[in-house]
């Protein structure tokens, strides 16, 4: 059988990497928020480190076991054929997008209390300049809904016409309505450090 010709967002490998990235981008930018925090009482400190983990446990590890167990030819991107896939590995990857999420806070802490605030920031823009150019080179894998072998007959349909569509916007409101509500958190406990 011939398979169809290969594009340039062809050559991302999944879904992954993009994700991956948002959810590393959360870690530092919340670490950057409540870097008085940090810098007081280091990573592990609370309330901080608890909204960062409800976030990761209860938003990101959910929204990642949906798509990866409901919808998993567009959550790997078309890339990998996911009846290949053992069910079990949707656990680990659910687990590993909110532990970046955790990750990205820890460097993030340690970043900030050897006074590199600077080396954040940068890293930050960096991951955000490569999410960028990732999303812009896999658009077309983002916005189709099909199952694998339709991916590869190059049929599929727009992806806010099937019910994919609209659980990907649902979850995005969710994902970006908690980021919001712990940055503000973040945001109010660092007020409160500093007047102490």
């Amino acid at each position: 059988m011939l398979t169809p010709a290969r594009t340039a967002a062809d050559l991302i490998p999944s879904r992954i990497p993009v994700v991956a990235l948002v959810n590393l981008l959360f870690g530092l930018g919340f670490a950057l928020i409540a870097r008085e925090r940090l810098r007081a009482d280091g990573p592990f400190a609370a309330p901080a480190f608890h909204l960062v983990i409800l976030h990761a446990a209860v938003i990101v590890a959910p929204i990642a076991l949906y798509f990866y167990a409901v919808h998993p030819a567009w959550a790997w991107m078309y890339w990998v054929n996911p009846t290949k896939v053992s069910g079990v590995a949707v656990l680990p990857l659910m687990v590993g997008h909110a532990g970046l999420v955790i990750g990205g806070w820890y460097v993030g802490a340690l970043l900030l209390r050897r006074g590199l605030q600077s080396a954040l920031l940068y890293a930050g823009g960096a991951l955000a300049l490569i999410l960028l150019v990732l999303v812009v080179a896999g658009i077309q894998r983002l916005s189709t809904a099909a199952d694998y072998l339709g991916w590869e007959l190059r049929k599929g349909t727009s992806l806010l016409s099937v019910q994919l569509g609209w659980a990907f916007m649902i979850s995005l409101l969710a994902l970006f309505g908690s980021a919001i509500y712990v940055a503000i958190e973040l945001g109010r406990d660092g007020r409160r450090v500093r007047s102490r």
